[in-house]
């Protein structure tokens, strides 16, 4: 089934988050950096939380600032030590951080914390369809927003990996050669792509997919 989408979002710049490491690059956060076992077999959602309040302060000096408190290229060892912090707000449960209002409520209270008032933007409704999800990805990144995205349960060996997952979009593209929408993603410190038609549509009706982004 061909997707249509918004003209203005058709060629959508993809968002750049590089962390360095002396000669090495990780694209976003990894949540193996937590130096707590624990933290990082749940870090996920507090390295979304990471990457997004860090890049949204490099990026908009004016407005975020003090969401990441460190100076000049982000490096590993600081983002490390953002990651620590920001957990203390966005705080995982037992079974992980499985609420979309819970994480950005997170968010808030760490933001509020530094002086910074964020708006949240929400989009965790069972119902809603492929295009739905596609024009609240692309408002976002049309702004140079990323977007926290939780992945429940998936029925799909292909998606295993993305399962119980929080990841953090940077891109989204439609694939001409099958006419099918990706979105580019930081997971685990590293640059991924994912078939959003797959992701979307082939889930079962109990299985939860909630995005969210800040302004």
């Amino acid at each position: 089934m061909k997707n249509s989408i918004t003209p203005n979002y058709t060629h959508l710049e993809e968002i750049q988050f590089n962390i360095y490491d002396s000669e090495i690059s990780y694209y976003g956060g990894n949540q193996y950096w937590f130096p707590k076992k624990f933290h990082q077999l749940s870090g996920c959602g507090p390295v979304a939380a990471a990457n997004i309040t860090a890049y949204l302060s490099q990026t908009f000096p004016d407005k975020y600032k003090n969401l990441y408190p460190y100076k000049g290229i982000i490096n590993k060892k600081d983002f490390t030590l953002h990651m620590v912090e920001i957990r203390k707000y966005v705080k995982p449960g037992l079974f992980g951080l499985t609420s979309v209002h819970r994480f950005t409520d997170n968010v808030l209270a760490f933001s509020k914390k530094r002086g910074v008032f964020l708006i949240p933007h929400i989009l965790d409704d069972n119902a809603a369809s492929i295009q739905d999800a596609i024009n609240f990805i692309s408002k976002a990144l049309s702004q140079k927003l990323p977007v926290a995205i939780l992945v429940l349960k998936h029925p799909l060996k292909e998606l295993k990996e993305y399962a119980w997952h929080w990841m953090t979009i940077t891109g989204l593209k439609l694939n001409s050669k099958d006419n099918k929408y990706y979105i580019s993603v930081s997971t685990y410190g590293t640059h991924r792509e994912i078939n959003l038609d797959m992701l979307w549509n082939q889930r079962r009706s109990k299985d939860i997919i909630a995005l969210a982004y800040f302004t």
